[in-house]
C-alpha cells in the first residue's frame, strides 16, 4: 500500500507539471498577465481627488459647470477645487500660505484687479493697493460677504471668467438628496478702478426653508478708524476711513483711505422651492495716490476728503444700477481682448499650454490700469504728460521668445504671487523695448506680452517674425497684431502633416487709414505681396544664412523692397522638415506615434512571447526528441500492473 501511495504521488505531481507545461496553461497565464498590466496601467492613470463628496454633490457641482462647458473647453474660464474647510468660512487661506497640491495640477487663482484694488477670493488679506512701483500692500479691509451654513456638508470651485474680467465660487450644500446651490461672482470694475461688485445668488429646489448665515469682516487695525453707517437708493453701506502705516523701501509711510461697502444682513432665509434669489453688494475704495509722513493728525482734511468721494461714487454706482455696472466692466474686458494669442495643445510633460497662458494673461491685465477706457483719465507719467495716444513701438519686442522663459509662466497661489509675476513681466518687456507700450496701460502691455510670445519686432517702418525656422513644432496663432496704431494684422504657424511649417498673414481690420500693407518672407528675396483685408496669404518657412527673421511686414513699399539689400543673405532655402519625435512628443505625449504607450508595450511582450515559443518548438524538435524514452511517461494501469509484477519475480 505504501508503493501505491507512494507512486499515486508521483503520478499527481507529474500531471500538474505537465499540465503547467501545456500550451493552454501558458496562454492562459500570458492572458492573466497582461490583464493584471492593463488594470495597473488604469489604476495608476486614474486621476486623484482631493476628497470624498457624495454622488448628489458630485452632480450639482457638474451640473452647475455644463453652462460653462464650452468656456472651460476654450480654456476661457478655468476651473480650480481648492482644499478648504466645510465648516469654518473664515479659513481663508493666508497671503504667504503655501498650499500642497500635485506638480502636474494647475491651480488657478480667483483673483480680480484694474491696477488700482486687486482682490483674491479665497485669500483674508482683503484688499489690496498698487503703488508706482507695481508692487501692492493689502489695506486691511474685506469687503466681500462670506455665505455658509455649519449644518450641511458642501462642496465647492471656483472659477476664473478670463473674458469677462470676473471670478466666481460655486457652492453646494448637500439637504438629504438634494442640493441647495449658492454661488457669487466678484469683479473689480475695469473702467470705474475704485468698484468692487459682488453677486450672490441662491437656489434651493428642497421641500423645506434652509437658512444661511452672512459674516462681513469690513476694516481692522486703522489708525484714527471712524465708522458710520449710511442709507441711500435703497441700501445700507457702511463707510470707513482711516490711515495703515506701510513700509516702502525700509522707510515708514502712511497711506490715507476711505472704503464704504453694502452692509448685507447677519442671514439670509431660502423658502421652499426659491430659486435666484439675488444680492448685490459693492464697494468704493478711495486712497491717497502718494504715501505720506507726518503726524497723523494733520491727515483728518486728506481723510475726510477721501470719505466724501467715497459717499459721492457710491451714490452715483447705486443710482446707474448693478446690469449696466455689469455691462461696462465685460465691454470693457472685450475690448481688451481684442487682441490675443493661441497654440496648439501639447501633451508633453511640463508643456506650456492655453490654460497657463489665459491666466497669466489675465493676471497681469489684472494689475495694470486701462487710461484709454477709464472715466476717469490717470496720469501714467512722472512728468504727468498724458501720452495715451502716443504709440510707442520702436525696437519692441527685442529678444527671445518668453515661451520659453519658466519664470513667466509660473501661476501665482496668492496676491503677493501676482504682484511679483506682474513685476518680472513688466521688467522684461521694459528691458527689451517695450517701455513706450507699457506706458499705455493694460492696452500696450498686452500687445508687448504677444509680440514678445513670438520673437515679434518693430524696427523702423517694418514688423519682423524671429521665430526659430528649425524649432516650429506646434501651431502658433497671433491675432490681431496693432501695427502702429493703424491696421491689426494676424500671423499663424502652422505645421502641415509633411512636418513643413508654413505661414499664413492676413489684414483684418484698418484703425486709422487704408494704407497698403506688404509681406515678404525670410530674406525678402521673392518680391512683396499685397496684404488684402480679410484674406490669408500663404509664405512658406525659410532658412537663411545668415540667419534672418521668417517673415517681414511694413506699410512702406519702397522700404520693404529695399530690406533684401540690407540683409545681406547669402543662401536661402525651404526650412528642413522639422523633427518628427518632437513633434510626436507634443501631440501623442510620447514618440511611438498616434498609439498609445501601453499598446506597443504589449506588443513588444507578445513578439517576445512569440520568440520563446519559438525557441521551445526547437528545443523540443533537436533536444527532447533525442532522449525521448528517458523524458516519456506512460502512467496506465497495465503498465502499472505490468512494472507490479516485474518487481515481485
Amino acid at each position: 500500500m505504501q508503493d501505491i501511495s507512494y507512486f499515486r504521488a508521483i503520478v499527481f505531481n507529474r500531471i500538474i507539471w505537465d499540465r503547467f507545461r501545456s500550451r493552454r496553461f501558458l496562454t492562459f497565464s500570458i492572458i492573466l498577465f497582461c490583464l493584471i498590466l492593463i488594470i495597473t496601467y488604469m489604476i495608476m492613470h486614474k486621476p486623484k481627488k482631493k476628497g470624498y463628496y457624495s454622488l448628489e454633490l458630485e452632480d450639482c457641482i457638474n451640473s452647475k459647470l455644463e453652462r460653462f462647458k464650452e468656456s472651460i473647453n476654450s480654456n476661457n474660464i478655468l476651473i480650480t477645487e481648492w482644499p478648504v474647510s466645510d465648516r469654518d468660512p473664515l479659513s481663508n487661506l493666508k497671503q504667504d500660505e503655501k498650499i500642497e497640491h500635485p506638480p502636474d495640477e494647475n491651480l488657478f487663482l480667483p483673483y480680480v484687479g484694474n491696477g488700482y484694488i486687486g482682490l483674491s477670493l479665497i485669500s483674508k488679506e482683503g484688499i489690496f493697493a498698487f503703488n508706482q512701483k507695481s508692487t501692492t500692500f493689502p489695506l486691511l479691509y474685506n469687503p466681500l460677504a462670506n455665505i455658509y451654513s455649519d449644518t450641511m456638508t458642501k462642496k465647492e470651485i471656483t472659477y476664473v471668467d478670463i473674458l469677462s474680467g470676473l471670478v466666481g465660487k460655486i457652492q453646494c450644500y448637500q439637504e438629504n438628496k438634494n442640493c441647495i446651490e449658492v454661488s457669487s461672482s466678484v469683479y473689480a470694475h475695469r473702467i470705474r478702478p475704485s468698484i468692487i461688485v459682488q453677486e450672490i445668488t441662491l437656489n434651493n429646489p428642497t421641500k423645506q426653508s434652509v437658512t444661511f448665515d452672512i459674516i462681513q469682516i469690513f476694516s481692522k487695525n486703522w489708525n484714527l478708524s471712524t465708522v458710520k453707517d449710511d442709507n441711500f437708493n435703497n441700501m445700507e453701506f457702511t463707510v470707513s476711513k482711516g490711515i495703515i502705516d506701510v513700509i516702502i523701501d525700509g522707510k515708514p509711510k502712511h497711506l490715507c483711505l476711505s472704503i464704504g461697502s453694502t452692509k448685507l444682513p447677519n442671514s439670509i432665509r431660502l423658502n421652499e422651492h426659491e430659486f435666484n434669489s439675488k444680492h448685490y453688494a459693492i464697494s468704493v475704495i478711495k486712497y491717497s495716490v502718494t504715501l505720506l509722513s507726518g503726524k497723523l493728525e494733520n491727515l483728518e482734511p486728506i481723510i475726510n476728503n477721501l470719505e466724501n468721494q467715497v459717499i459721492e461714487e457710491l451714490k452715483i454706482a447705486t443710482k446707474i444700477g448693478f446690469k449696466k455696472l455689469a455691462k461696462e466692466h465685460m465691454d470693457a474686458w472685450n475690448n481688451i481682448w481684442k487682441s490675443g494669442f493661441g497654440l496648439s495643445r501639447s501633451l508633453a510633460d511640463g508643456a506650456l499650454n492655453g490654460d497657463r497662458i489665459n491666466a497669466s494673461l489675465y493676471y497681469i491685465a489684472s494689475s495694470h490700469r486701462a487710461p484709454l477706457i477709464e472715466l476717469d483719465k490717470p496720469v501714467l507719467n512722472q512728468s504727468g504728460v498724458d501720452n495715451n495716444h502716443v504709440y510707442h513701438i520702436e525696437r519692441c519686442y527685442e529678444g527671445f521668445s518668453t515661451l520659453s522663459a519658466v519664470k513667466l509662466w509660473k501661476l501665482p497661489l496668492n496676491e503677493k504671487e501676482v504682484s511679483n509675476l506682474n513685476y518680472l513681466w513688466t521688467l522684461t518687456l521694459q528691458k527689451h523695448g517695450c517701455k513706450g507700450l507699457i506706458d499705455l496701460g493694460v492696452e500696450g502691455i498686452i500687445q508687448a506680452v504677444l509680440l514678445s510670445l513670438g520673437g515679434l519686432k518693430f524696427t523702423h517702418h517694418h514688423l519682423e517674425t524671429n521665430l526659430n525656422p528649425r524649432q516650429l513644432h506646434r501651431d502658433y496663432f497671433f491675432r490681431k497684431i496693432n501695427y502702429a496704431n493703424l491696421s491689426l494684422i494676424s500671423i499663424e504657424v502652422i505645421v502641415g502633416y509633411d512636418n513643413h511649417a508654413k505661414l499664413y498673414v492676413s489684414l483684418d481690420e484698418y484703425i486709422k487709414s487704408n494704407e497698403e500693407f506688404y509681406a515678404c518672407d525670410a530674406g525678402c528675396i521673392d518680391p512683396p505681396v499685397t496684404l488684402e483685408k480679410n484674406k490669408r496669404v500663404e509664405f512658406p518657412v525659410k532658412l537663411t544664412n545668415p540667419l534672418t527673421a521668417i517673415l517681414y511686414i511694413s506699410n512702406d513699399k519702397t522700404h520693404i523692397n529695399e530690406l533684401k539689400h540690407a540683409l545681406h543673405v547669402q543662401e536661402i532655402d525651404i526650412a528642413p522638415q522639422q523633427d518628427a519625435n518632437s513633434i510626436a512628443i507634443h501631440k501623442h505625449g510620447h514618440s511611438l506615434g498616434g498609439l498609445a504607450a501601453l499598446f506597443w508595450t504589449l506588443f513588444i511582450i507578445l513578439i517576445l512571447i512569440f520568440h520563446l515559443f519559438l525557441f521551445k518548438l526547437i528545443y523540443r524538435e533537436l533536444c527532447v526528441s533525442n532522449n525521448s524514452d528517458y523524458n516519456s511517461y506512460d502512467y496506465k494501469k497495465s503498465d502499472y500492473r505490468r512494472s507490479r509484477s516485474t518487481r515481485t519475480v
